[in-house]
């Protein structure tokens, strides 16, 4: 964020705040998180009182971009109303082509704080994945115990892997909820990362500690060793 500071340059900022909120998502403290989710932008772009640019993103992408981060940026301070007015937005507006949303339906759920709503349909873009995977020739080979993955076959990581399903997933699995895993698209080593990575983990519901759940059971992944590609 020091970089924005300093730089007037801001053509994809929106999409800078982004990626750098979801790597916030996946490892940082609660403090942390919210002290950057203050900073990024929303839907309006940057109208910090500091901002070296307070216009309205152009429709290049970038307000798709900055809605969705608008949209994590008030529901992690706390105003579920303003999250879904920026959610509002994201559909209407131009996509990059390298970012991978995740299903309207499920981000109802996650808005909504439907949980087990929200579980049922992380399986099923799970399970989509893998078709997507199999289609393409990802996934290599599979048996009940393992799946050989092709990384290299892979698209750029926006457009490849399941990022925004991932990140609402993350935030709900910080304020308590049990969520989904799999081996490959969303591993349960993620939560355990996300939890290491803060000073606690607090039900922000009931303020109790949350116990982490057991890990879910999945087949093994392993990548292709290159010389291999059928």
């Amino acid at each position: 964020m020091e970089m924005q500071e300093r730089c007037s340059f801001q053509r994809f900022r929106c999409l800078h705040d982004l990626w750098l909120l979801h790597c916030a998502i996946l490892v940082a403290s609660p403090r942390k998180l919210a002290e950057l989710a203050e900073r990024v932008v929303d839907s309006k772009g940057d109208t910090s009182p500091g901002s070296k640019d307070p216009s309205p993103p152009n429709n290049n992408g970038e307000p798709f971009a900055a809605a969705w981060c608008g949209m994590l940026k008030y529901w992690i301070l706390g105003d579920i109303k303003k999250a879904v007015q920026e959610s509002e937005i994201i559909w209407g507006a131009y996509r990059y082509d390298i970012a991978r949303v995740a299903p309207k339906a499920l981000l109802v759920k996650w808005l909504e704080g439907d949980w087990k709503g929200f579980v049922k349909l992380q399986q099923k873009d799970f399970k989509a994945l893998w078709e997507w995977a199999r289609k393409y020739q990802i996934l290599i080979s599979e048996t009940d115990s393992e799946k050989v993955i092709a990384f290299d076959r892979l698209p750029v990581p926006g457009r490849g892997w399941c990022w925004a399903h991932c990140g609402l997933a993350m935030l709900a699995y910080r304020q308590g909820v049990e969520v989904a895993s799999d081996p490959f698209w969303f591993p349960f080593h993620a939560l355990q990362c996300a939890v290491r990575g803060t000073e606690r983990m607090i039900d922000g519901r009931t303020g109790t500690l949350h116990r982490m759940a057991a890990p879910q059971c999945g087949s093994a992944i392993r990548e292709l060793p290159k010389g291999r590609r059928r």
